[in-house]
């Protein structure tokens, strides 16, 4: 008895090895879409992922998650890409960390035959075939935070724009759209911009104390990622000569969400990355299928603020219960 238990549990453990190897059983009878955030770090994504889920369980995908740690480690999403065109999975959705740099793993994984859909912000290359773009309406995004902020400013007001990085094309995008904006609401604001050259805290913090510190007549500061805007809260609470100073941010993360519950945060412009990873998924489906999908797809942010954080529209967006429903 005692030998048949032990063979039973070895057994066992050796499906379990199997599964494990496999990415899981399950995985095993169903096609496979990698889906590859910016990083596993931050909600936003996981609301990526609750989206893609939901999708797959709709259409008969397996899900595999991955992506670096933080948005700095490139190199890790790259390998990822590389390993998931070696696995040939069904279809790749990736939130590139850089435009230029991701642009040939994914031609790779074109060449196999394998749908690409980018998710958040393009690539720079135009899409087309295979190739498409799921990507946040940045343009909306510049007239959200104008929306928010014009009724509190006045000609001659200084407005800081912060975390403005030349490798992502959605934030080059926003911050225009964010100054055009702003400069057509409230003729004769004065608007500043500070850029990064990484997603580091430090670099933030430093670019955000710079800027509170050596601007006159600051009214307001608009970051346009999740380190720099909870960098810009940790400068200005530290800064207590600039409690009248307003902090608007882009992208969402559940401790700055909490801070527009308290009111430390003016407000959020949120990217549904919920609906990105839906509408990925099901791009592939119909690719699979044959189907004609539009090359490049926009998708409207919205905006959090403490009056509207508990509506059920805005809870949707940031929803980031990936198991399938």
């Amino acid at each position: 008895m005692a030998h048949s238990v032990k063979t039973h549990c070895g057994a066992v453990a050796a499906l379990a090895f199997l599964c494990f190897g496999l990415g899981a059983c399950h995985s095993a009878r169903q096609p496979i879409i990698a889906v590859i955030p910016e990083t596993t770090a931050q909600e936003l994504w996981e609301s990526e992922h609750a989206g893609a889920e939901q999708a797959a369980h709709r259409y008969g995908f397996s899900v595999y998650w991955n992506g670096p740690s933080s948005e700095d480690d490139l190199s890790r999403q790259i390998q990822i890409v590389h390993n998931m065109v070696a696995r040939h999975v069904a279809g790749l959705i990736l939130s590139p960390d850089h435009s230029v740099a991701l642009i040939s793993p994914v031609r790779e994984a074109l060449a196999q035959g394998i749908p690409a859909i980018v998710v958040g912000s393009p690539l720079g290359v135009d899409p087309g075939g295979k190739l498409c773009y799921i990507v946040n309406d940045d343009d909306a995004m510049g007239r959200l935070a104008a929306t928010r902020l014009a009724p509190k400013l006045r000609a001659g007001d200084t407005i800081a724009i912060l975390g403005v990085d030349p490798a992502i094309l959605s934030l080059v995008a926003r911050a225009n759209a964010i100054q055009s904006a702003l400069h057509a609401a409230v003729p004769g604001l004065q608007i500043v911009e500070r850029h990064s050259t990484s997603f580091g805290f430090d670099e933030a913090e430093q670019t955000a104390e710079d800027a509170i510190r050596r601007t006159p007549h600051l009214r307001a500061i608009v970051t346009l990622n999740i380190n720099q805007t909870r960098a810009a809260y940790f400068a200005l609470r530290n800064n207590p000569t600039r409690e009248q100073v307003i902090l608007v941010g882009c992208d969402q993360d559940l401790d700055l969400v909490r801070l527009v519950r308290t009111g430390e945060i003016d407000a959020l412009i949120a990217q549904d990355t919920f609906t990105m990873g839906f509408e990925a998924v099901e791009a592939i489906a119909r690719q699979r299928k044959h189907e004609t999908v539009p090359a490049r797809r926009t998708i409207a942010p919205i905006l959090i603020t403490r009056e509207n954080v508990d509506q059920p529209e805005i809870q949707k967006v940031l929803d980031m219960d990936w198991s399938a429903q």
